[in-house]
């Protein structure tokens, strides 16, 4: 390496560098967590969440036309200290609220240019536009490079990616940003779009030469990549772990990504809204709740649940303060733990989740297709309603929707158009329109389904 490459390097990956992209802040957050003063007991845990509580709770009602007014129709004022009383007779917030009060929503002194919007689909299948500040968003970065250490993956460490296009940082290529991997995670995308055999080659090729320390997926878009793997023979390395998120996974994806790649698989709870919530350790006996950025609660009919007892997941966000989410009931269901983890971390656990299932789709040429490449179509192109896709055989695919107000023929076209581009022009798509669209028995909503891959 010439003297001048490596006063290159040694540019790039100085923190005062760092600042200039933004990421000072980012660093701040990770040193504080992994300092780990803030979760060093129980009462360390509590008092620290209570204190973010207090501050969104307040900012909220000071700083946002909904919660201003929310709040004072139920007789709510917010404390400082975090006291919760009269906390959980808050109406909960929901997708459709979100989405009627998106502006009422967002801070008056959060400027517009620091707001990144996004959307998401979530587990009820209706797409939500909704916004996060920027210091947000290094917060929950520093919070999931926390998770990150417990399966020894660092800052710089490299990533594989098994994830939709719209979960994968901007600007992955081009110089500037080879040498912004080289300060945070060097990053390879595997692309769920394009599963063809010549496609999966050429990555497993890509793959291997990258050799990364770590492997981030949504369960389904990986199952492609390690039935391949399985199929041709291939041994693609041992990565120091399967870091899983976005989807349930299930006990025979987790023997298969255990078979494949040689490592530990571990679970995270995540959601777009939210980043990760919770996260397995070495123990996987559950997986520990990060209360410095989430209050998280589980109701049952409308009241706290016991440990042990399944219930609705209930989140009131503690980064947003750009756009608040207090008691937002995500779709979800769970259950909390009532056993301590013989890791020795104070943060509690969550026991179980029955809420999210996304599953495989086959294309007319054989091709498996992850199912949140469907949930992608309605949620980018902003499409009013709530829908399921169900695939029983590989000649037809059935869409049912709960139409909102606006729903009509240019939609159905473009759900028509978007399918046919994933699934090949030899699958049939029957939109349907229905009142509703039930839960699973276990209490899952089920907004793909593929039952012939």
């Amino acid at each position: 390496m010439t003297k001048m490459m490596q006063r290159l390097i040694k540019h790039v990956t100085h923190p005062l560098w760092m600042a200039r992209d933004g990421n000072r802040a980012m660093l701040r957050h990770i040193r504080h967590y992994r300092r780990g003063e803030w979760c060093a007991t129980v009462e360390a845990l509590e008092a620290s969440q209570r204190r973010n509580l207090g501050r969104i709770l307040v900012h909220a009602g000071e700083q946002t036309a909904y919660y201003r007014d929310l709040f004072r129709r139920s007789g709510f004022a917010p404390s400082a200290d975090g006291d919760r009383e009269g906390f959980g007779e808050l109406p909960l917030l929901t997708k459709e609220i979100v989405r009627d009060n998106r502006e009422g929503m967002l801070a008056r002194n959060v400027p517009r240019e620091e707001l990144l919007q996004t959307s998401t689909g979530g587990s009820t299948g209706t797409p939500m536009v909704f916004y996060r500040d920027r210091e947000c968003i290094r917060r929950r970065k520093g919070q999931e490079l926390f998770f990150d250490r417990w399966m020894d993956c660092d800052i710089g460490d490299k990533v594989a990616l098994f994830v939709a296009r719209v979960h994968c940082p901007p600007g992955m290529s081009g110089w500037k940003a080879r040498l912004r991997n080289a300060t945070s995670e060097r990053l390879l995308a595997f692309d769920p779009y394009d599963t063809s055999r010549e496609a999966l080659e050429r990555f497993y090729r890509e793959y291997r030469a990258f050799r990364p320390k770590i492997i981030k997926c949504f369960p389904n878009s990986l199952v492609v990549f390690a039935r391949f793997l399985r199929e041709r023979g291939y041994h693609p390395g041992r990565p120091a772990a399967v870091s899983c998120t976005g989807e349930n996974l299930y006990a025979h994806q987790k023997r298969l990504f255990e078979d494949v790649f040689h490592c530990p698989v571990f679970e995270k709870y995540g959601t777009f809204e939210h980043g990760v919530i919770a996260s397995e350790c070495r123990e996987h006996r559950g997986m520990h709740l990060f209360t410095d950025g989430a209050l998280v609660e589980i109701l049952r009919d409308g009241r706290p649940a016991a440990p042990g007892e399944l219930g609705d997941i209930v989140v009131t966000d503690l980064f947003n303060f750009g756009m608040p989410f207090i008691r937002y009931r995500i779709g979800d269901r769970g259950i909390f733990s009532s056993r301590s983890c013989p890791c020795g971390s104070p943060l509690p656990l969550l026991e179980e989740l029955a809420g999210r299932d996304r599953d495989l789709l086959v294309a007319a040429n054989g091709d498996l297709k992850p199912g949140y490449l469907f949930v992608e179509v309605f949620n980018k192109n902003n499409l009013p309603g709530t829908f399921q896709v169900i695939q029983n055989c590989r000649e037809r695919v059935e869409v049912k929707v709960v139409p909102d107000e606006g729903f009509g023929e240019e939609h159905e076209q473009q759900i028509r158009r978007h399918f046919a581009g994933l699934l090949g022009e030899g699958v049939a798509v029957e939109i349907i329109r229905v009142a509703e669209i039930p839960r699973e028995a276990s209490g899952k909503y089920a907004y793909v389904k593929g039952e012939c891959a």
